[in-house]
């Protein structure tokens, strides 16, 4: 029995020792191929053996492929808050029409109670449809508690995503400010970079 559980704790040790190195060995390939994945056609072997003063238009191609794609995130997001904002405006409608709903029944209830109180009408007839509006009051109150709690997770929706948005903009900000600064180094003449290209 114990060398049985000796032996599965070494295969559970050695199956996570595995699962970590084929984790780090996808997280070093995803980067690079977020890069290279619009340009799959160029020889990445051949491309490693490039000196380093050649890739200078390699970088500044590659950030401008991260703008670009950081942009494309931010639509996405922009048009997926869009959708959450008319979602959210729908039920705001929704919401108006079921208190609507409410007070008008409260009203006939309060007007039947009141017929009722001075011996008015049937004393049966009167009790009856009194307790029909409560029961539609009712169901109407717990269609507007569900409409509420709807209306509440879609508002967190739209602040995390509100929040998620300004940042992306910051970063493609920041991106884009980096862009510019390599462009300069490039264009320089005083840098060793620029006095290779000329």
């Amino acid at each position: 029995m114990r060398r049985l559980l000796i032996s599965c704790l070494f295969i559970v040790v050695a199956f996570s020792s595995l699962v970590s190195c084929e984790t780090t060995k996808t997280l070093k390939g995803s980067i690079t191929s977020k890069v290279s994945s619009i340009t799959s056609s160029v020889d990445e072997n051949l491309f490693a053996q490039v000196p380093e003063h050649e890739k200078h238009n390699v970088d500044k191609a590659a950030l401008a492929l991260m703008v670009s794609e950081g942009k494309v995130k931010l639509a996405e997001m922009k048009t997926e808050l869009a959708n959450l904002q008319k979602k959210y405006a729908r039920y705001e409608e929704n919401l108006a029409k079921k208190l609507q709903k409410e007070a008008a029944l409260s009203l006939d209830i309060a007007k039947l109670e009141a017929i009722d109180r001075s011996d008015l009408g049937e004393k049966d007839d009167n009790a009856k449809k009194i307790a029909d509006l409560r029961s539609k009051k009712l169901g109407i109150e717990a269609q507007r508690v569900k409409i509420e709690a709807q209306l509440a997770t879609a508002k967190r929706q739209i602040s995390g995503l509100t929040k998620q948005i300004e940042e992306q903009a910051k970063e493609i900000e920041e991106l884009e400010t980096g862009k510019e600064q390599k462009q300069k180094e490039i264009e320089s003449p005083e840098t060793g970079e620029g006095e290779l290209n000329q």
